[in-house]
């Protein structure tokens, strides 16, 4: 689909197509997965309208900063944690991983069919802001999602919506339960101290489009490859995020991380001309955690497994996903003739991490 037409794509359907074949993610029914989303607006309408007398009524209005927007993006985290069951995955709290798809994305909190939202795992920090902002959107809110270094949070963001009683603008932060606000000078120290030029550099605090929302769910795809020694595959996805977004300089650099440890031949030519420069010592910022981790030498990869790095156990190879027509394409292929992007290797050393 090219990338003007993304805005018509259900967040929360673009989400899941990316967790597709990926651990745990094997009984994944998308479609029960989007009907089980299309009940849950009707729950926090009901909520939120028979509340809204509380933006005037003076026991209320102060905490809601008199404003009804404010109550309706409140109601919507409250009523999916408290009524509906939505949770933070506790699992990944102190030891953050990419092996199990669910951590990053939707499926983590929907309940499979005669199931319930409370036997599920529950979300994160990467994925409980899609689940708001997918919920909310099916009720016309206008939300979007907004990153800073190793976090991803929800932005009202209805400066020019139609309307007036919504033209406001504020963040949403909800990740760990409850439901807090802060300006976006909050996120310029946590949880990690940014300098201007980073958050520049990085497209930070900014409110993310359509096509950097796919790209970002590319790149936890390839997160996810990563963590499970898919170093081939993660090097696609991370190519695939690039092609959406060629701004934010993290998904080169976990590209030519992943490219090479695996020896993948991309098919974008700017990629490939970047894996020919000499290669300098780089800084890779972890996805969530947002630890300083150094890129690997291409001569590194493939070497003995090396003291205070964990081991990736072995996993079966998994099937390069196609080449998609409507998916930003290169006019031609770098792969020499002859040749063909490597096959997935396993096993490789994992991430550093502190």
């Amino acid at each position: 689909m090219p990338p003007g037409q993304l805005a018509d794509v259900d967040i929360a359907e673009m989400n899941l197509l990316c967790a597709t074949g990926l651990p745990g993610a094997e009984g994944l029914d998308i479609a029960h997965c989007l009907a089980t989303l299309d009940t849950w607006p009707a729950r926090v309408k009901s909520e939120t309208e028979r509340h809204l007398y509380r933006v005037r009524d003076p026991r209320w209005a102060e905490h809601y900063r008199h404003s009804e927007t404010y109550l309706r993006a409140e109601f919507l985290l409250q009523v999916l944690q408290e009524d509906l069951g939505v949770k933070y995955d506790m699992s990944a709290a102190d030891n953050f991983s990419f092996k199990d798809s669910r951590v990053a994305f939707l499926h983590g909190m929907i309940p499979a069919e005669g199931r319930t939202v409370t036997e599920t795992p529950g979300g994160t920090c990467a994925s409980m802001p899609v689940m708001y902002v997918a919920v909310g959107r099916r009720l016309g809110y206008p939300l979007k999602l907004v990153t800073t270094d190793g976090h991803i949070f929800v932005r009202w963001d209805g400066k020019s919506h139609p309307n007036t009683a919504w033209c406001d603008r504020f963040n949403i932060e909800g990740a760990g339960g409850g439901f807090s606000s802060y300006d976006d000078k909050h996120y310029m120290t946590w949880p990690k101290k940014l300098t201007a030029h980073q958050a520049r550099a990085n497209g930070y605090l900014e409110s993310l489009t359509p096509k950097e929302e796919l790209a970002m769910f590319l790149a936890s795809r390839g997160h996810c490859g990563l963590d499970n020694g898919q170093t081939t595959f993660a090097a696609r996805c991370y190519e695939n995020a690039y092609r959406y977004d060629t701004r934010r300089a993290c998904y080169r650099a976990w590209f030519l991380d992943a490219a090479r440890r695996s020896g993948y031949r991309p098919f974008t030519p700017a990629l490939a001309r970047m894996l020919t420069r000499p290669q300098r010592p780089s800084v890779v910022r972890h996805p969530i955690l947002g630890d300083d981790t150094l890129i690997p030498s291409s001569a590194s990869a493939g070497k003995p497994h090396i003291p205070g790095q964990p081991h990736i156990p072995c996993v079966e190879p998994w099937q390069p996903a196609p080449v998609t027509s409507g998916v930003p394409q290169p006019p031609a292929s770098p792969v020499p003739q002859g040749g063909s992007p490597k096959p997935y290797q396993l096993p490789v050393p994992g991430r550093p991490r502190r």
